[in-house]
């Protein structure tokens, strides 16, 4: 039974110019050209289906994952594991400073309405006129009068 290479290469799902390719390197004597197309015979059709199911065959095995690979994916799944709790421990961590950056806020913003309640009060305090630390006219009028040294040197 003789095929085209048309034929041949559907029937492999290929395509022509692979079957073409694996023609030409046959012996003429396993090919017959008519009218412009090319039969092969059985040993032809034998032959090239060999070449290229087994060329085919040794390509998918060099695709199918290796023990290698696998390693790797188990390795990159186990890194990308650890990363992710990394990540969560990070942003725990920044949740609890962003909390204690609100409580020292809080602190300050008290602190502050403290130290303005302060100085209200004292504004408003009345100090008293008699008070030690205020100096009589007549003691500033009678240190006006001495002289810098004894001003400076006298208790």
């Amino acid at each position: 039974m003789k095929k085209t290479i048309k034929e041949l290469a559907d029937e492999l799902g290929v395509s022509k110019d692979k079957v073409k390719y694996q023609a030409r390197k046959l012996p003429s004597k396993l090919t017959t050209k008519i009218s412009g197309v090319t039969y092969l015979n059985k040993e032809a059709i034998a032959i090239i289906k060999k070449n290229i199911v087994g060329s085919y065959t040794q390509v998918k095995n060099d695709v199918l994952p290796t023990d290698s690979l696998v390693k790797q994916l188990e390795k990159s799944s186990e890194l990308l594991s650890e990363k992710d709790k990394q990540i969560e421990k990070l942003q725990d961590s920044q949740k609890m400073f962003q909390k204690l950056l609100d409580q020292q806020q809080i602190l300050t913003l008290q602190a502050n309405k403290k130290i303005e309640q302060l100085e209200i009060q004292l504004s408003t305090e009345e100090i008293p006129t008699d008070s030690p630390s205020k100096k009589s006219d007549a003691d500033v009028a009678s240190e006006k009068s001495k002289g810098f040294f004894s001003r400076l040197f006298t208790k």
